[in-house]
């Protein structure tokens, strides 16, 4: 980095003082004694308190089977810190209206909740986050309900590219209406059919359950409506296909073989898995830095995984950590921060192979062998040496090689100080190993599984694994408590359902279930949670009412009310970054109230915030504002936009739009109200839903990101869309777009969209965009088979990455307050935390024009989101950083006042025959005006491709002949011979104002169309 800063940016600037960065430069810089500070172990996703519950897309295990795309994560257990530090969970699907799956803290082990791995949790990019701890029961990816026209659970959802169904089911057959929280309550509020249903998610803890055992049985409240017929729902899945249900007085035991005997043991006390592994903590006694060595192992495997690490013992993935595993089904090395060497064949083909690594310390040559042969080479070498690390055998660590547990046949593992030879390791497989230095060997098998047979007693332990471990191939056993006696239990497939008989009467209903090892335990923990069950309070009737306050706190912060002697002014409206809950304040969408004190922001980890104190700003004088920062929401899933209707707080979701209800007007959300949830979820990272706008008929308006360099599976897949006045309806008004971050709303029933430079997209772009039209990624979903640059509508402009990274939303000035700038329009910067104007023109029916930055400093923060506010007729602005942004501040709300002092931006740009016309908000000398040394203009082509982004081609200098300025001083005309339509453009102007001071400015521009 520091070298293509010297070179980039320095070199050009200062040559006289550039130097050589050799190896004697080196030489004489002090040695250092250490590498510095360990990495910071803070993890603020983790420590922060979403609340009750937080909506996220989770899988449930590896195999692809079971994503709650929009799944509702509930804590079911009873204790502080919100949904996170919870001990037992379960996940509700509104997608399909099901429980994904119910999971608890395990005995042993860390694994707690989830995984973590997610945009943004730990910002980690294609990945999504796994639940983390011992499953219960689980139902796959469909239905929880059968359909109440036809009784089956047939998924008559969307099919995507991929073979998936996305989407929500039909509305006749199941709909989300709300979530009402109450406390610590969640309560899902949906339709099957004509029945209106609430349920809420718990855990029976009987006393005596809690005392001799780790049982966890998980309990479903449902309060049923008038019923007009017969009604199935799904309580859990069997994993095997030989399920079969057995009845009994009061309760149900199914899975395979419910017979009265208990499962067999299985023989071996270590299975690879993947939720096992097994570790030795005599690391020490293996030299993996300073002496030569050999790992050799038997594997059979169809996957990935790890065969031997040394590290630390701990979760993460460490600096100088040491493992072999297996990438792409080859063998790998990889030495934590330093980088990885690889082998040359897969052997992830389900049959036996012997394999090895030999490194030798005197030319960090690490050499993989494959059943005795030579399978490649290359030097990798340890930073520093490494105290107190441990050995395991089939894991790393829970962030590194993905996937990090091995699972099939690991046997037959051998550490040797010292390298053994291309003879020895080629007869391996047929003769008696050597023992000469075996420091370690593990059978893995056998009643000494776990025993060290080179006799040095390093022995190992069976540890379970970080990421999800499973009990649902024990049985499961279930029951329910009804006001009702005819409900029925069936089987079907390797479906557990209950029926619910027709009924005009509401009907209030406890499933309950858990896991068992041994049916003989089965009697007696029925007797203990229907006794528990019996004692509950099955009406959820109370709970719709709003509760106890979950924030009671309110935060204050003071405004910093800035002076300023030149054209703007910015004032920082303090956000609450330090907060009871640990709540990560990045603030992505805000509206205010129509009294002008309130305003009320999102943030992308699922909070919304309800500031006070606005009018203060509106005094003279104002220097320090205290504002009061209520939370009054939390658990969104990554909350982009937000819009204030009527009073009412819209809230754009990647899941859904929801309207916030307080219910007792203490401030807080009590009924997170569904408006619309059309919305068509995978689990791909880059799928934001951003922005939300509204139109004069009431109609709401956002953008939704297509996937990063992959095909799109739905149709919402880079799309601008309408959501209908009463929600009830989704439209695709326009396709083709990579990461439309917002949506901005013209007077002529146009838009205005930005896009991310990537695959399809050689830079930034500005859309004008008009129904019907594409927008050039040929990644997005829809029918274009042509990927000329003439299919696709041509942007207002381009934008190079140097002047503005990665744009935001547009808004139009509508304040007479701004002078020269109202009704100009402006963009935004999430890349550089700027603020620029968009001169354009419509040219034989297209749109052009530019940028150009204000006169002012950067923001700390990305900039994502303004309004107006009316009191004051100024621009409010939010924003984050979440990555590829150079204002890296977690977040952040200011006010950018224009004061009336002359700013001499462009608010008029026009191409001619002749050349440049450019009209400023403020006059200019005539002398600096009219000197055409004073401007330089040059141009340059994109190529736009399948390739991420582009480089500059043909990049050249246009000559000015001469430079006219206009009566008022304010409009330059500049003579261009060489004008000429291109899709890059730079002006750079310095001038002189009327008042004496520099005037200077850079606009980059397109130009499709000359005109007049």
């Amino acid at each position: 980095v520091i070298h293509y800063i010297r070179e980039a940016y320095l070199k050009r600037h200062n040559p006289s003082q550039l130097f050589a960065t050799d190896d004697g430069y080196l030489a004489k810089l002090p040695q250092g004694t250490s590498r510095g500070p360990a990495p910071s172990l803070v993890e603020p996703w983790v420590n922060m308190n979403y609340g009750p519950s937080l909506i996220n897309t989770y899988e449930v295990g590896k195999d692809a089977t079971n994503f709650a795309y929009k799944g509702l994560a509930v804590r079911v257990d009873q204790g502080p810190g919100g949904v996170s530090r919870g001990n037992a969970w379960t996940i509700f699907d509104h997608d399909t209206m099901r429980v994904a799956a119910a999971w608890s803290r395990p005995a042993t082990g860390n694994a707690s909740f989830i995984d973590w791995q997610g945009i943004h949790f730990n910002g980690r990019h294609a990945i999504h986050p796994r639940i983390a701890g011992e499953l219960q029961f689980a139902n796959p990816t469909g239905p929880g309900w059968a359909n109440p026209a036809d009784g089956s659970f047939d998924d008559p959802r969307f099919v995507g590219r991929d073979g998936r169904k996305y989407g929500p089911l039909p509305r006749d057959w199941a709909q989300l209406k709300g979530i009402y929280s109450h406390g610590p309550r969640t309560i899902v509020d949906y339709t099957v059919g004509t029945t209106r249903i609430h349920e809420m998610h718990g855990l029976a803890e009987p006393e005596a359950l809690r005392e001799t055992s780790h049982q966890r049985v998980f309990t479903r409240t449902l309060n049923l409506g008038p019923r007009d017929r017969d009604m199935l729902l799904q309580v859990a899945t069997s994993p095997s296909t030989q399920a079969n249900l057995q009845e009994h007085a009061g309760y149900v035991i199914f899975g395979e073989g419910t017979s009265a005997t208990p499962q067999a043991k299985p023989k071996s006390g270590l299975r690879f898995d993947g939720q096992s592994f097994a570790e030795s903590a005599d690391g020490d006694a293996f030299d993996m830095t300073s002496a030569d060595f050999t790992i050799s192992a038997l594997v059979k495997t169809r996957k990935d995984g790890t065969i031997f690490a040394k590290t630390e013992r701990s979760a993460k993935w460490v600096p100088d950590g040491k493992t072999l595993f297996l990438r792409g089904g080859r063998l790998t090395y990889d030495i934590g921060w330093v980088g990885a060497a690889q082998g040359n064949t897969k052997i992830n083909d389900g049959k036996p192979h012997h394999v090895a690594m030999t490194w030798d310390h005197t030319t960090s040559i690490a050499t993989f062998y494959v059943d005795g042969k030579p399978d490649g080479e290359k030097p990798i070498q340890p930073k520093s040496s490494v105290k107190s690390h441990t050995v395991r055998i089939g894991y790393t660590a829970e962030d590194f090689p993905k996937p990090s547990p091995f699972q099939g046949d690991l046997t037959d593992v051998r550490f040797y100080q010292r390298r053994l030879s291309k003879t020895e390791l080629a007869q391996q497989t047929t003769k008696q190993p050597s023992s000469e230095k075996l420091v370690g060997h593990w059978p893995l098998r056998g009643k000494q599984q776990l025993a060290d047979a080179s006799g040095n007693k390093h022995e190992l332990r069976i540890v379970r694994g970080s990421t999800t471990s499973t009990a649902t191939g024990n049985p499961l056993l279930a029951g329910y408590q009804a006001d009702a006696p005819d409900l029925t239990w069936e089987q079907v497939g390797q479906r557990l359902c209950l029926r619910i008989p027709a009924g005009q009467d509401n009907l209030e209903l406890v499933v309950w279930s858990g896991r068992i090892t041994d049916s003989k335990q089965a009697a007696d923990i029925h007797r203990h949670v229907t006794k528990y069950v019996s004692n509950l309070d099955t009406s959820l009737v109370n709970y719709q009412k709003g509760g106890p306050a979950r924030w009671p706190e309110r935060i204050e912060t003071v405004a910093q009310v800035r002076p300023s002697d030149g054209p703007f002014a910015v004032d920082v409206l303090t956000r609450p970054a330090s907060n009871p809950w640990l709540a990560r304040v990045r603030l992505t969408g805000f509206d205010f109230y129509p009294d002008g004190d309130r305003m009320v922001v999102c943030a992308w980890d699922g909070d919304v915030w309800l500031v006070t104190g606005l009018s203060q700003l509106d005094k003279p004088n104002a220097s320090e504002v205290k504002l009061t920062w209520q939370r009054i929401a939390s658990g969104l899933f990554q909350p982009l936009g937000l819009k204030i209707v009527d009073d009412q707080i819209f809230v754009s979701c990647r899941d859904q739009i929801c309207i916030l209800r307080d219910l007792n007007d203490d401030g807080e959300t009590d009924y997170y109200q569904c408006f619309n949830s059309d919305h068509q979820v995978t689990d791909h990272f880059h799928e934001f839903a951003m922005g939300l706008q509204t139109d004069a008929a009431g109609n709401f308006y956002y953008a939704k990101s297509a996937r990063h360099a992959l095909t799109a599976l739905v149709p919402h897949h880079g799309t601008l869309l309408r959501v209908s006045k009463d929600g009830e309806r989704t439209d695709i008004l326009a396709t083709g777009f990579r990461a439309a971050n917002g949506v901005c709303l013209n007077e002529d029933g146009s838009f205005i969209v930005t896009d991310q430079e990537g695959h399809w997209n050689p830079k930034n772009r500005i859309n004008w965009v008009k129904p019907g039209g594409f927008y050039g990624n040929m990644y997005g979903y829809h029918d274009v088979t042509d990927s000329s640059n003439e299919a696709m509508q041509q942007p207002l402009c381009w934008i190079t990455n140097a002047f503005d990274r990665s744009p935001g939303e547009l808004l139009w000035v509508r304040s007479d307050k701004w002078g020269p700038l109202n009704g100009s329009l402006l963009n935004l910067s999430y890349g550089y935390g700027q603020v620029y104007v968009v001169p354009h023109e419509e040219v034989n029916g297209q749109m052009q024009g530019g940028m150009c930055a204000f006169p002012i400093p950067r923001f700390p923060t990305g900039t994502m989101r303004g309004r107006f506010r009316p009191q004051d007729g100024q621009l409010y602005l939010c924003g984050m950083f979440a990555w590829a942004g150079n204002q890296q501040q977690g977040g952040g709300l200011y006010r950018l006042r224009y004061t009336g002092q002359p700013a001499h931006l462009p608010v008029k740009l026009e191409a001619t025959q002749s050349g440049m016309r450019l009209t400023l908000t403020d006059e200019v000398t005539r002398e600096s005006a009219t000197n055409p040394d004073n401007y330089q203009i040059k141009v340059w082509s994109l190529r736009r491709t399948r390739n991420y982004g582009s480089k500059h081609y043909d990049e050249h200098p246009l000559k000015i002949t001469a430079a006219n300025l206009s009566s008022d001083g304010k409009t330059v005309e500049l003579k261009i011979p060489g004008i000429a339509p291109t899709w890059c453009m730079e002006i750079k102007f310095g001038l002189q104002s009327r008042q004496g001071k520099p005037v200077r400015g850079v606009i980059h521009n397109t130009i499709h169309n000359l005109g007049d």
